[in-house]
């Protein structure tokens, strides 16, 4: 049956940043790359922890290692700007948190079987099971840090109402300050545009080499975090995975290709050859994102191909939906929604430059669509009785938040965009590396959408930033916890 939309529901979307307005809405204190000096750890020339990577994953590694004692922390940034992809999240972070859902069903073993379910029964259930155990902790500390929590919803690609995320214009943008400002209150060091070229063991530390705009240096650090994000910008690995994922197939993180997109994984390579084990054969996930979509929750949009068609159960994990639109002859199709929806915070943006557009009627939207108004009229009329029934017989869907009926109805062309790595470094659940040989990598550790292997085939809506916060803090705490055993030990 269906429910309405009003019963706690909140929607966030990502907010279309270009790089000069992003770094002009971030305060400059919490981005700046620090004094000259930034690279140098000091008289003992070691470092404690470094962290190569400042997305939520590498932000919170960091944190954590500073809270369990480390003395020196650095993180590098390949890019311009802290954040890495979080910056650009909308932010749904799915938690077990029982407490704050009040739901009998809110447990553990249901967010492991539901993250196992939208994976193919392929991820890391161990892994899972951690990620699940700590994050409703999660929640509390970014709580603790200035961060205020949504009612749960149901976020895409999700299986129950367990997903929160901060209200707001972008809510990965508001963890990433979170996380900076708190840094900053440890002194943590940061370096901007400074990517790492190699590393590599050396005794018991490792080897770091970066470039920075000063040049190349050469950093030593008892422990080292991968927290680098995938290879979502690698066009010639995603083709591998999928060949429709072509040159002209953007990213959500640079939808435009105006914006600087690290994602290339040459630090995923180089742990494989440093005696990581790197998974293969799980692909990456794709999406609908900036286009005519806006919603961030089920039940209250249509898809329709351009010739006014359903083609897909709107429900569907992420790869269903996007493969389905990528198997249409436009690779686009139409998403269409009303005025009773909750609406993202991108519907002024793209009402504005007219990626989204109102329509009065039904016959108006297929007019605007170049579309028979009779083969569009009766989808919608199909799909509001499937809708008043609470099932969809077609296409096998179940959830319905609320038919499709009130003007003005809201609808823009919708492509696919290139979103998330699924392969990557192979952790166990303390973030430790697995070696390719068996046993550990000594003192490297991996968190965040470089760690591969976790969820599977596909992610669980939500679980890919409760992944970052909760296998970063976990890596902060396992690298602070060597980088002190080690100097005991000296």
């Amino acid at each position: 049956m269906m429910k309405d939309t009003r019963g706690g529901v909140m929607t966030q979307r990502r907010r279309l940043l270009a790089g000069a307005g992003l770094a002009a809405a971030v305060p400059g204190r919490l981005l700046a790359a620090g004094a000259p000096d930034t690279l140098d750890p000091g008289a003992s020339g070691v470092w404690d922890v470094i962290v190569a990577g400042s997305g939520a994953a590498g932000l919170s590694a960091a944190a954590a290692a500073l809270e369990s004692g480390a003395g020196h922390v650095l993180v590098l940034e390949k890019g311009p700007l802290v954040g890495g992809h979080s910056i650009y999240s909308s932010g749904s972070v799915s938690a077990v948190a029982p407490s704050r859902s009040h739901d009998p069903n809110d447990t553990l073993g249901r967010f492991v079987e539901d993250a196992l379910e939208v994976g193919g029964d392929t991820g890391d259930a161990a892994v899972l099971a951690k990620i699940g155990e700590d994050s409703a902790g999660v929640l509390d500390w970014l709580e603790s840090l200035g961060v205020f929590w949504s009612e749960p919803f149901i976020a895409y690609s999700g299986k129950q109402a367990k997903s929160y995320a901060m209200p707001g214009n972008s809510a990965g943008r508001s963890y990433v300050l979170a996380l900076m400002a708190h840094l900053r209150r440890f002194g943590c060091r940061l370096a901007l545009s400074t990517p790492v070229t190699g590393f590599r063991p050396e005794g018991h530390a490792w080897v770091v080499e970066v470039k920075s705009p000063q040049g190349a240096r050469t950093l030593r650090t008892r422990s080292l975090v991968i927290a680098c994000g995938g290879f979502t910008a690698n066009v010639e690995a995603r083709m591998k995975i999928n060949p429709l994922l072509t040159p002209d197939v953007p990213t959500s993180a640079n939808p435009a290709g105006t914006v600087f997109d690290g994602a290339t994984g040459e630090l995923i390579a180089c742990a494989g050859r440093n005696g990581a084990f790197v998974t293969t054969g799980f692909g990456l996930q794709a999406l609908p994102f900036w286009g005519g979509r806006l919603l961030d929750y089920q039940g209250a949009d249509i898809y329709v191909d351009m010739h006014g068609r359903r083609f897909v159960n709107e429900n569907s994990p992420w790869n269903v939906i996007s493969n389905a639109i990528l198997s249409l002859p436009e690779r686009r199709c139409w998403v269409i929604t009303d005025d009773r929806s909750f609406k993202g915070a991108t519907l002024g943006v793209k009402l504005i430059n007219g990626v989204v557009r109102k329509s009065d009627s039904i016959d108006a939207m297929a007019a605007a669509m170049d579309i028979e108004p009779v083969v569009l009229a009766r989808t919608i009329e199909d799909y509001n009785r499937a809708a008043d029934k609470g099932y969809d017989a077609r296409t096998g869907k179940r959830l319905f938040r609320q038919r499709i009926e009130r003007p003005p109805f809201y609808w823009g062309a919708e492509r696919i965009y290139v979103h998330t790595t699924l392969d990557g470094i192979r952790t166990n659940r303390a973030a430790e590396v697995i070696a390719s040989s068996g046993g550990l990598v000594p003192g490297l550790y991996a968190a965040g959408e470089c760690a591969g292997g976790i969820f599977g085939g596909d992610r669980l809506g939500g679980a890919g930033m409760t992944a970052c916060f909760v296998m970063g803090r976990e890596a902060g705490r396992q690298a602070a916890a060597r980088a002190k055993e080690l100097q005991a030990a000296a």
